[in-house]
């Protein structure tokens, strides 16, 4: 069910208006960004607190770039697309490129699916008949980049170009933000940009506690997606909210430098942002708090489906239990809930369930 925003319950003070397409607190006369606008934000929901903060920093969580350049396409020319791939991005051998169709994407004629080690899907190559080439890669690829900054000057050095990026901020336990938060914010004009409040929606999963969403601005353009990550996980009392801003170079200038400092431009991008970004819990603890989430909602499942069928086989067979169980009921593999969690699994469930 999509709805649009409703009244707010409580105004925040205005924060200045830009014209720049990543206006916001940091934003400089000239349009340019400058890292002590992010930095002075500090003073946002983590103040004078002395703990360490739930949210998260920001964190590239989809990226698309375009390698067009007569540059790009001789650096292409003795390279494969994996060499490529790893080069540019320093995957290693976490990602493998399968073969070249004739499955056109985005735009392009001809296409390659990308496939990490968990079997999961994190992204496409498009190849132009021209030499050129566009590589997507999705949340789950971003997860196998170990350092952006190192991405950029990549990109720079073969002219290479940004066509999308989605930064996200997550707040771990639903401290500093949820999605009436936002809701709240876009109603007191705190989106505002150019004199125009962008548009809104709102998806309500109605009660079943699957995650409800919310939308602010353009797809396409630049928008923002608020929903409940626990949620989604299968942790139904999860507080746990992520906050993702997609932006496109379709209508904006959207600098390489966006995977040097995503905080900058996720704090410049609407007015309202600028607050958020203060967050200390890196990728791991993001992961850690998406594998705590599956966990509650794996054993929840196990004690639905087959809590009595469990004690009654513990009963009847009391020391011998647990290896009949091994022998009979466990089976190698992961859930599918785990299938696209990279890294030592058993570790992170471990310290969850313990």
């Amino acid at each position: 069910m999509v709805t649009t925003c409703g009244p707010a319950s409580t105004s925040p003070p205005a924060r200045p208006r830009s014209r720049n397409a990543f206006a916001g607190s940091n934003a400089m006369p000239d349009g340019t960004f400058s890292p002590l606008g992010a930095g002075n934000s500090r003073q946002g929901p983590n103040s004078n607190t002395g703990q360490k903060s739930s949210l998260s920093a920001p964190i590239i969580d989809f990226c698309t770039v375009v390698l067009d350049s007569e540059k790009a396409r001789v650096y292409m020319r003795k390279r494969s697309p994996a060499q490529v791939l790893r080069d540019l991005f320093h995957v290693g051998q976490g990602i493998a490129v399968g073969a070249i169709t004739d499955k056109p994407f985005n735009f392009y004629p001809r296409s390659a699916v990308m496939v990490d080690d968990t079997g999961s899907v994190c992204g496409r190559i498009g190849f132009g008949d021209d030499g050129r080439m566009c590589i997507s890669l999705t949340g789950q690829g971003c997860q196998h980049v170990p350092h952006w900054p190192s991405v950029a000057d990549n990109l720079d050095f073969i002219d290479a170009r940004l066509s999308r990026c989605d930064i996200a901020v997550d707040d771990l336990t639903g401290e500093f933000f949820n999605l009436q938060t936002f809701r709240d914010l876009h109603t007191a004009g705190e989106f505002m940009c150019n004199g125009r409040p962008p548009s809104a929606s709102f998806v309500d999963d109605l009660g079943s506690n699957k995650g409800c969403s919310l939308y602010i601005g353009q797809k396409g353009h630049k928008q923002l997606n608020v929903y409940e990550k626990g949620k989604q996980l299968g942790d139904p009392d999860s507080l746990y909210t992520r906050c993702e801003l997609r932006l496109y170079a379709k209508r904006i200038d959207l600098p390489n430098d966006a995977l040097r400092n995503p905080g900058i431009y996720f704090a410049g991008a609407y007015p309202a942002l600028a607050a958020f970004v203060v967050g200390e819990a890196e990728r791991l603890q993001v992961k850690e708090q998406m594998v705590n989430a599956s966990a509650k909602a794996m054993v929840r499942f196990l004690r639905t489906q087959a809590g009595t069928a469990l004690h009654l086989v513990m009963d009847a067979l009391g020391d011998e239990a647990v290896e009949y169980l091994l022998k009979n009921v466990v089976r190698p593999g992961r859930p599918g809930r785990f299938k696209r969690t990279t890294g030592d699994l058993a570790s992170l469930v471990r310290t969850q369930l313990s």
